[in-house]
């Protein structure tokens, strides 16, 4: 598994829901068999962690490159309140748990 972890700085009095709905639709529609999904954490009201799993890290840039860095360009970049802070790497130790 391989992991994307963007700190988003975010603009004074943000819609939460509207940026929420943003990230759920893109969620929703990407269909690539390496991703795994994402998650949107407010970190405070003028910060949000972005977390995005992939079971590969050519799965990793290939929906970067091709489908999520266009995408965050129009439907996220008008939010920010300056320069986005991003790692991304291998997880080594942890796991996704399922429910039976």
């Amino acid at each position: 598994m391989h992991a994307v972890v963007n700190h988003l700085p975010l603009k004074e009095g943000i819609d939460w829901a509207a940026l929420a709905r943003k990230f759920d639709d893109f969620n929703a529609t990407i269909d690539h068999p390496g991703f795994r999904g994402l998650s949107i954490i407010r970190a405070s009201d003028s910060e949000a962690i972005l977390l995005v799993l992939f079971q590969t890290r050519a799965a990793l840039d290939e929906v970067t490159h091709n489908l999520a860095m266009p995408w965050f360009a129009k439907n996220v970049r008008p939010y920010l309140a300056g320069p986005v802070s991003r790692s991304a790497g291998e997880i080594v130790a942890g796991a996704l748990r399922s429910k039976s």
